[in-house]
Parts: structure tokens; C-alpha cells; sequence
């Protein structure tokens, strides 16, 4: 095969010639031609008086014979579509340096789909051809006059190209186009196609640029495929005159000289070299590479040679090309510890009848390489202190001696080597028995090759582990593990399906109740209901599952309502492992513990395995926390629940297994740790009847309660635990003016679409020292909105009173707030959100522009925690409704003797009404219900009404003319 591309090498080469024609530019003049010969002028605007599509064969029309491409030609085709042919093919393509079709050549300097004018402001299209000039310098010239892209809109006298250009053919084969290209308002652009073409597509020299200011018919580049163009619009058009010149190649000559000082440098396996051109410098070189001393044979003139084993050469060739420096890798044939001759040529090749070489006397010179390293390590036959490690022989030759290299370590960085490490061996040894190892640990494993001269990098690590020992008891919540398909040591899983579809079981971090890691089981399209599924997480072997003194204890959850739990024994941890089912299990779609005591076996397994079975392919199981241990005499509680959080502590009761109470009582404790505490700490003790208990004094924060049953002294169960966090709170006075760009922790907004959001939107900014808010924007299709405070606590007197700001801002114009826009609603928790009361009601008050600022009393709530609420609801307008600087604070004196000296409410309790005796005027009032429900409102008055109330608590709030609220407890008999 090589031989035969080496003998077509001069075929190919004298081909393809048109790629070695030079191009250049330069800005001329464009001249129409002088009393021309006609070959077609438009006779119509379509059809078939225009000039579209059409071929014009020339025979013997050329005085001279015009040499391309290897060949002289007298007769042409010319094309309407704007380009040249020689040969007798004939085709209405637009794009002929790309196209398939068979030409004997092209010259194209503007070929695309062209029709021409026809009277468009006096511009009629037409095609030209004259010979100009004396022997030996005539130019056959053929003109292409008023033409357009087909594709573009129709030509208008306001809208249209009117594209000119010439062809020109020089006698002594150079080749130039020249351009005067107009346009006229903003016609449809194009792409056009500009260079020369041999008899294939894959002899090109060709221009293109994008069209766009640095890229335009100005500043064309080289194309770099045949098909590529110049894309052309009204904007970017040719300068008048611009000129491309395509000269033809000259005759090869054999370069004069060969380059000089070669110098070769090795890194690794690598070598790299670099030479001084020849002088003249020669246009490229061929440099050839053997082995210990072989002799390459001189190159054939006419013949590329590519990279790569040449016999006709007998060498590999390293390089063709135009560079002094050049790199050999392994993907250029090196192999380690070779001795390499390199011998360079110089070469002429741009140009006719090349490539020729000089090969007389050639530059060469020799390198010996590095060895190539160990490569494709493998471990096996793990035992609990031993394994085998092999590798392939590596590509070396024989330069130097070689010495194989192998490191093991029990760490990564190889820092703690075992015994013997590193292994010296000899090269023709392929593999190593590592003895005298710890069960149950990763070890690693790389290495290298080494001669007198230099030694290979290490090779890629690789890790195996020894084999486990079988375990009485452990403890494993995969929090240790990382990667998806990871286990930790010693575990495995078995994976079968009764189709196509594998399950899985792997580590995940996504499953947050159970953070931050647990384990996934999928059933991934498997049939999880049919006996040869099996979804399998396998544990360490085991010494004494028949003991009948074990447990295993675990968490786990589903997310689909049928799935199933098993806790099977295993005879191994592959799946020809015989399965023997021990307990079955319902799960729930929450985390929960479950215990199976394992006292009733008597097989021969050695494994325990927790498998999925049922519920839906594509739903999901996961488990957590598995434990295998000795099965108490004291068992632990049943459930540990958690009844409420408080603002300083929780509310807890569990239930013992079959109602049994210990006989010595429970102990307590309360950690911030999700650890079990240890024996060294003071526990709280309580009575064996105790079922409940509360737990107080504590801070804001997250906890963890553990509580154990004391079945006798020395005899404790292990350890239950239940999470609780209090409810958040904040000391009275307290004061928020959102400071932080992070929601205040203890508030809560709704959910979309009644969420109030943190921020300063539209310039509805804040009023305190920062330009937040909180706001909403309330219009047609979000008519709502609510948000909480954190509770604030406990009011230890009854002088208390609550403010905050609030605003109506447009949302844009013509959005805004009307008369009528809406309300909102201030309500009071005394129990963190569990009920509500309200205090007062904002109802269409006219917005000032500004924050108007709102103050209620709290009074009534002396020695409890208050939450505050705002519901706001919309009548009409789009609009943003924003609060800001929230405060409790205790009022001022003033403020409480004029509440106490001006303002009487009574009787109180009341039957039938209740009297307002105020010395300042009443502006309005509000009757409320305990379930803070509007039951009763007013306006001027000195008497309200309790008639057809039922009997109970409720909260009158009094507004006055100066602006203050007071509010009152009222009791109806």
C-alpha cells in the first residue's frame, strides 16, 4: 500500500497545482471594456429574456493558448452565474469550486445565483469578451456587466445591486478579477464564491470573509474548505477597482542547500528537535526517523510523504512541513529506550513538477529516550494480609538496561510503604506477590522503569483492598463514603433482573432526611415483585448470625405506598448466593427505626442482607443507620415523640415496647449533638409511670433529646433521640428594620402568589437605615398578601405599644393604587402562630406619597409573647404595598397618662354595651372576635353595641384624632 500511494505521488501532486498559485490584492481601476463582442444581453426582466442560468460555450475564442492547471486551453464555458470552465462540462451551478462535477478547471470571480438587470434606471445586464494588449502580453477579458443575486427582492429603481466585474486571463497563466460593485437602497445580501478550482473539489485556492467591518471583501482570508465565500450586502461591498491577482507557479528547482545543526533532546519518552533552515531556505522538510542505526533511503522526487512506517523509504516519517522544530510522541511511533537516528532534507514544493529533494548530503543526528513507564497495573487474589499485582511488558527497546520499579503503600502518597517496597525488579518480570498485609485495608500500587541514563514517570495508581475478617457487630452509617457507586469496605450488593433492566443501589447525598448520606435502592424498570429481582445491600460477613443473640437495627422510608422491606441471610454477597428471607417489613414514607431480633435461625449464612421488594419500578427506598449488635436485656423505647416546640424548649412522650415500664425509670438528656451521650454525663432521672415531659430554660437553637429506660441498675437500654427546635424569639423592646439582605430569621411570608419579598423594588425603599423593605406588588391576578413576625417576648408591662411604617407605591405608570385600593388586617399571636387576633383594620387610606406610620397598644398581652400579622387584601389598582421598621417598644410617660387621664371604657364585663369615655376625640372604632374576626365597626360614637353577640372575649380597638390606638380586652356576659 505504501508503495503504491509513493509511485501516485507524482500524479497527485502535478494535479493539483491550482492550490499553489499565489494570491494578491491591490486597488486599480476598474475600465469597462472598450467596443467588446457581445455574448448575451437581457432582453426581458424574467423569463427567458433574462440572463439566468445561462452557459455560453467560446470555442477557439482565446488568440493565445492560456496554460492552467497543467494545461493550455483556447475554447471556455461562461456562466451567467458569474464564473469560467474549461473542459466540456457544462452545468447552471453556483458554486463550482465545491461542486462534483467533473470541469477541467474554474475560474471564478463571483460565482453565485446571478440574473441580470433589465432596464432598472437605464441599467440593462449584459455578458463581454475582448482580447486586449501585444503578444506576450495580451489578456483575454471576459466582462460581466449589471447584475444581481437572483434571490435578493426584486430590483426597484430605489432597491437594487448593479454588480460588475471581470475576468482577465494573462497569456503567461496569471489570472485577475477586478470589481466595481455598487448598490442602491438596502437589497437582499448573498454569498458569493471567489477563487480557482482544478479538476476536483479538493484542488482549491479560494477566498472568504464573514461580511461585517474586519472581515469584507477588503480583507478576505484564505479559505480553509472549498465551499467557503465572501458574504456580501449593501454595506460591504468591494472598494471600486479592487483587484485579485492569482500568479501561477514557477518550475520546481532542487534546493541548493540542506539545513544544518540538528540538535535532538529527550524528555520522558519524548524527543523533541530543532535545526538551522538551508540557505536559500527551502520551502519544507522531510525528516525521517530509524533505530539503531538502520539507513533510511533517499526520497523520490514527486512524492509527499506522509507521517507514518514508509517501506519504500525504510524509515518512519516524523515530519513534512514547513517548521525547524518538530516533537516525536507516542502517537508519532516512539517507544521507550530506543536509540533514534533523525535525518533531515530539504525540500521545494510549492511549486510545478514538485516536490524536489535535495539528498545529497543530508543533516542527521542521534538521541537515546527514556524508558516508557509500567503501565495497566492490575491487582487480584486479595486475602486478608496478601495480594498478586501484574502488568503487560512494557514498550521498551533495548538501548539500556531497564529496571522495573513497583511501589505499595497504605496511603495515596505512598509515604507509608510496606514492607520490601520499593521492588527492584528485573525487566522480563511481570508481576509481584505482596505479602505480610492488614485485612480489611486499601492499599496502592504504582510504577516506573528505570535505566542508567534516566528513569520513566510513574504510572496511573491503582488500589486494592485485602480481604475483610469476618465481624460479631457494626455500626455503619455511610457517612464516611463518598461517590455514587461507592460502599463502604467489606459491604456489597446484588443486582438481578427478570428483564433487560438492571436496579441499583447506590450512595446518595439528596435524601435530607436522612443527612448527609444513606442509601438509595431504585428499581430502574426491573419488576420489583417477581423472585428473580433481587435489590440487595449486602453486609460484612458475619461470625454469629445463628447465635441467636443479635439484632439488626436500621432506618428506612419508600416513596411508593406498596414498597416492602426483607432482612434476608445470605451464604455470600454475589448473586448465586443462596437467600433465605427472615422477616418481612411494611415502611412508611417518613424515616423510622426498625429492629428485627434475629434469635430463631439456624442456617449457615454468613451474611445479612436488606432487600427491596415490591412497589413501583421507577419509585424509590432508602435506608440508613444499620447496626447489628448484641440484643439488649433492657429493651429501648417503642417511639419517642415529639408533641410541640416552645420558644425555650419542647414537649416530648414515648411509648415503652407492649406498654412495659422499667423497672427503675427513664434518665434524660439534652444535647445540641446528634452523637448518643456518653455514661460520663448527668443525666435526668424520672419515674417509671413517667410517659411525658417537658423540657424548658433552653436558648433559640436545635436539639437533640435522648432518653433511655433504666431497667435496672446497671441494666440500661440504648439510647432513643428525637429532634426538636425552638421557636424563634426575640427580647422586647425589639426593633426590625431589615438590615441584612436575608429574610429575618423567625418571620414567615406565604406562598406564591401571597409571598411579601425582601428588597427595594420600583423605589418603594425602606424608611430606616437601609433601603429595604418588605413588599408586594398587588394587582388583578395577585389580589393578596400576608407575612409574620418573629414572636417577641414576653411584655413585662403593660406598657407595650407596636409601630410600623407602611406605603401605596405605583408599580409603573399607568399602574397604580385608586381611592378604593384595599386593606389590611393587624393580627396578634399569643401562642407562635397558632391562633390569631385582630387589632386593627387599614381600609382605602388615602396614600401621602411617603411611609405613613401606625401604633397600637399592647396592653392587653402584659407578660406573654406576641407574633404580629399582616393579611392584605386588594380592591382595585396594580400597585405595591410595603412595610418597614416594625418596632415594640414601651411607650413614653406622657403617652400613658393620657391614655389612663383621657380614655374610660366600661362597664367591663358588659351585658347589652359598653361606653367609650374619652376626653380626646374618637375618630372611629373595632369590635373583634377572639378568632380575630371583624364583628363590629364605627365611627364618632360614645356607646357600642353588644346586643346579639354571644357570650365571650373581645378586642375593642379605639382610634382617636391625635392618631393613638388604644386597645381593650372586653368580656360579654
Amino acid at each position: 500500500m505504501i508503495g503504491a500511494l509513493a509511485l501516485s505521488g507524482w500524479t497527485a501532486m502535478e494535479a493539483q497545482v491550482v492550490s499553489y498559485y499565489s494570491f494578491s490584492q491591490n486597488q486599480g481601476t476598474y475600465t469597462s471594456l472598450s467596443s467588446p463582442t457581445n455574448i448575451a444581453t437581457a432582453t426581458a426582466s424574467s423569463g427567458t429574456g433574462a440572463l439566468d442560468d445561462n452557459v455560453y460555450e467560446l470555442n477557439n475564442a482565446i488568440p493565445f493558448s492560456f496554460p492552467f492547471n497543467g494545461s493550455s486551453f483556447n475554447s471556455i464555458k461562461v456562466y451567467a452565474n458569474g464564473f469560467i470552465s474549461f473542459g466540456s462540462a457544462n452545468t447552471s451551478s453556483t458554486d463550482p469550486i465545491s461542486s462534483g462535477v467533473s470541469y477541467s478547471g474554474v475560474i471564478s470571480p463571483l460565482s453565485a445565483d446571478l440574473e441580470s438587470l433589465y432596464n432598472i434606471n437605464g441599467l440593462t445586464g449584459s455578458i463581454d469578451y475582448a482580447v486586449v494588449g501585444s503578444a506576450p502580453n495580451r489578456e483575454f477579458v471576459v466582462q460581466w456587466s449589471h447584475f444581481r443575486p437572483y434571490a435578493s427582492t426584486p430590483a426597484t429603481a430605489a432597491s437594487h445591486h448593479n454588480w460588475n466585474f471581470q475576468a482577465r486571463l494573462h497569456e503567461n497563466g496569471s489570472v485577475q478579477y477586478v470589481y466595481n460593485m455598487t448598490s442602491q437602497g438596502t437589497p437582499s445580501a448573498t454569498n458569493v464564491k471567489v477563487g480557482l478550482r482544478g479538476t476536483t473539489s479538493s484542488d482549491y485556492n479560494n477566498r472568504a470573509a464573514s461580511g461585517n467591518t474586519g472581515s469584507n471583501w477588503n480583507n478576505t482570508t484564505a479559505g480553509t474548505n472549498s465551499s467557503a465565500g465572501i458574504a456580501t450586502n449593501y454595506s460591504f461591498l468591494p472598494s471600486q477597482g479592487l483587484t485579485f491577482n492569482w500568479t501561477a507557479p514557477s518550475a520546481c528547482v532542487a534546493p541548493a542547500t540542506q539545513p544544518s545543526n540538528l540538535t535532538l533532546t529527550n524528555s520522558g519518552i519524548i524527543i523533541n528537535g530543532s535545526f538551522t533552515a538551508s540557505s536559500p531556505a527551502a520551502d519544507k522538510y522531510l525528516i525521517l526517523r530509524n533505530v539503531n542505526g538502520m539507513i533510511p533511503n533517499a526520497p523520490s522526487n514527486g512524492t509527499v510523504y506522509t507521517t507514518g512506517e514508509n517501506s519504500s523509504l525504510n524509515a518512519y516519517v516524523a515530519y513534512y512541513g514547513a517548521n525547524t522544530t518538530f516533537e516525536n510522541n507516542y502517537n508519532h511511533g516512539i517507544r521507550g529506550n530506543n536509540q533514534y537516528t533523525y535525518t533531515v532534507y530539504a525540500v521545494n514544493s510549492n511549486c510545478l513538477n514538485g516536490p524536489l529533494y535535495n539528498t545529497q548530503n543530508p543533516v542527521s543526528s542521534s538521541v537515546t529516550n527514556c524508558p516508557i513507564s509500567v503501565n495497566s497495573i492490575t491487582a487480584s487474589n486479595a486475602t486478608t494480609n496478601s495480594f498478586d499485582i501484574a502488568w503487560p511488558a512494557p514498550e521498551n527497546g533495548n538501548a539500556l538496561p531497564v529496571s522495573t520499579i513497583i511501589e505499595v503503600a497504605a496511603d495515596s502518597n505512598f509515604s507509608s510503604m510496606v514492607a520490601g517496597s520499593p521492588f527492584t525488579l528485573g525487566t522480563s518480570t511481570l508481576s509481584q506477590h505482596i505479602a505480610g498485609l492488614q485485612p480489611n485495608t486499601q492499599y496502592f500500587i504504582r510504577g516506573k522503569s528505570v535505566t542508567t541514563q534516566c528513569e520513566s514517570s510513574y504510572s496511573s495508581t491503582v488500589s486494592i483492598y485485602t480481604a475483610c475478617t469476618p465481624v460479631s457487630a457494626f455500626y455503619e452509617n455511610f457517612d464516611a463514603v463518598s461517590g455514587t457507586n461507592s460502599l463502604p469496605n467489606c459491604w456489597g450488593k446484588i443486582l438481578t433482573s427478570n428483564n433487560g433492566s438492571t436496579p441499583t443501589i447506590n450512595l446518595t447525598t439528596t435524601e435530607a432526611d436522612s443527612a448527609p448520606n444513606n442509601i438509595s435502592f431504585y428499581g430502574n424498570g426491573a419488576t420489583t415483585t417477581e423472585a428473580s429481582t433481587k435489590i440487595i445491600l449486602v453486609s460484612p460477613q458475619l461470625t454469629n448470625i445463628s447465635s441467636g443473640t443479635h439484632r439488626l437495627r436500621f432506618k428506612a422510608k419508600k416513596t411508593s405506598s406498596d414498597s416492602k422491606i426483607q432482612i434476608v441471610a445470605l451464604t455470600g454477597n454475589t448473586a448465586s448466593a443462596n437467600v433465605e428471607i427472615i422477616e418481612t417489613l411494611p415502611l412508611t414514607t417518613t424515616y423510622q427505626e426498625y429492629i428485627v431480633y434475629i434469635n430463631n435461625y439456624t442456617g449457615s449464612a454468613d451474611h445479612l442482607g436488606i432487600r427491596r421488594i415490591d412497589g413501583s419500578t421507577w419509585s424509590y427506598m432508602y435506608v440508613d443507620d444499620v447496626i447489628w449488635e448484641a440484643a439488649p436485656t433492657c429493651p429501648e423505647l417503642a417511639s419517642v415523640t415529639l408533641n410541640a416546640e416552645t420558644y425555650n424548649g419542647a414537649q416530648i412522650s414515648w411509648i415503652n415496647v407492649n406498654n412495659q415500664q422499667p423497672g427503675t425509670g427513664y434518665e434524660y438528656f439534652v444535647s445540641a449533638s446528634n452523637t448518643p451521650p456518653a455514661d460520663t454525663n448527668t443525666f435526668v432521672s424520672l419515674a417509671p409511670t413517667a410517659n411525658s415531659v417537658t423540657v424548658s430554660g433552653l436558648a433559640n437553637g436545635t436539639y437533640y433529646f435522648w432518653i433511655r429506660r433504666v431497667c435496672a441498675p446497671g441494666d440500661k437500654s440504648p439510647w432513643k433521640s428525637v429532634m426538636f427546635t425552638t421557636v424563634p424569639t426575640a427580647p422586647a423592646p425589639w426593633k426590625e428594620e431589615f438590615s441584612t439582605s436575608t429574610f429575618p430569621q423567625g418571620w414567615t411570608t406565604g406562598t406564591s402568589p401571597q409571598a411579601f419579598a425582601l428588597g427595594s423594588e420600583r423605589g418603594a425603599t425602606g424608611t430606616g437605615t437601609t433601603p429595604r423593605n418588605l413588599y408586594k406588588n398587588l394587582y388583578a391576578s395577585s389580589t393578596a398578601g400576608t407575612f409574620s413576625t418573629i414572636s417577641v417576648g414576653p411584655l413585662n408591662t403593660a406598657d407595650y405599644e407596636l409601630s410600623f411604617y407602611y406605603k401605596q407605591s405605583n408599580y409603573s405608570s399607568p399602574f397604580a393604587s385608586l381611592p378604593d385600593w384595599g386593606s389590611f388586617e393587624v393580627q396578634i399571636s399569643t401562642d407562635f402562630g397558632a391562633t390569631w387576633t385582630t387589632i386593627g383594620t387599614v381600609s382605602n387610606e388615602a396614600g401621602t406619597g411617603s411611609y405613613i406610620k401606625k401604633t397600637y397598644s399592647l396592653a392587653a398581652y402584659q407578660n406573654q409573647f406576641v407574633k404580629v400579622r399582616i393579611n392584605a387584601n386588594r380592591t382595585a389598582g396594580d400597585f405595591d404595598l410595603s412595610f418597614d421598621s416594625f418596632e415594640i417598644k414601651g411607650g413614653s410617660l406622657s403617652t400613658l397618662e393620657t391614655v389612663k387621664d383621657k380614655l374610660r371604657i366600661y362597664p367591663n364585663p358588659a351585658v347589652s354595651f359598653v361606653k367609650i369615655d374619652s376626653k380626646e376625640k374618637v375618630k372611629s372604632f373595632e369590635l373583634y372576635n377572639v378568632s380575630g374576626q371583624l364583628v363590629k365597626t364605627g365611627g364618632q360614637v360614645q356607646e357600642v353595641s353588644l346586643e346579639n353577640l354571644a357570650s365571650g372575649i373581645y378586642i375593642l380597638t379605639v382610634t382617636l384624632d391625635n392618631g393613638r390606638t388604644v386597645i381593650n380586652k372586653i368580656i360579654k356576659q
